[in-house]
């Protein structure tokens, strides 16, 4: 849904990329299910190709930053950089805090199911919807349009200033 303004190349751009983080972040839990279903490895391999920015940015701050908490800075910097910037277009802004939901998400379902031992079983599984729908996000933002995703996006709507 385009109402809040047409969104510009350079926001649809910047608006996609930012799903990348999120795909970055499930990454981890997809490695398992590429022993198991060896046909995945051109998807791995260009995700890969994909992610090597963030992948950059992430050692970066994690090499900066002791005890692994780069991962932290950077959600930080999205966070307040981007999303709470009334300067930066809403597109991008809307599509930042969605992606910085889902990887919230995916770091609760990491921590509950690592806890309980069952992160194997859901890995894969988490990964490939993560995949999706970040792939469905991405092809939404260059399209235009705002990617609707259940409950997320209305936690988007209520929690992002206009």
């Amino acid at each position: 849904m385009v109402w809040r303004g047409s969104a510009d190349y350079k926001d649809r751009f910047f608006g996609a990329v930012v799903y990348l983080f999120a795909i970055y972040d499930a990454m981890a839990l997809g490695t398992s299910l590429l022993v198991q279903i060896p046909a995945l490895s051109p998807l791995f391999q260009l995700l890969q190709v994909l992610l090597t920015p963030i992948q950059i940015i992430y050692g970066i701050f994690n090499t900066a930053i002791p005890l692994g908490f780069g991962s932290l800075v950077v959600f930080f910097i999205l966070f307040l950089a981007v999303v709470r910037n009334e300067k930066i277009a809403y597109f991008i802004r809307f599509n930042t805090l969605q992606s910085i939901l889902i990887g919230i998400a995916i770091s609760l379902i990491q921590i509950v199911f690592g806890a309980l031992g069952g992160l194997a079983l859901i890995g894969g599984a988490v990964f490939l919807v993560t995949t999706a729908v970040c792939f469905y996000c991405i092809v939404q933002c260059i399209l235009g349009s705002y990617p609707e995703i259940p409950s997320i996006s209305d936690i988007v709507y209520t929690q992002l200033p206009r």
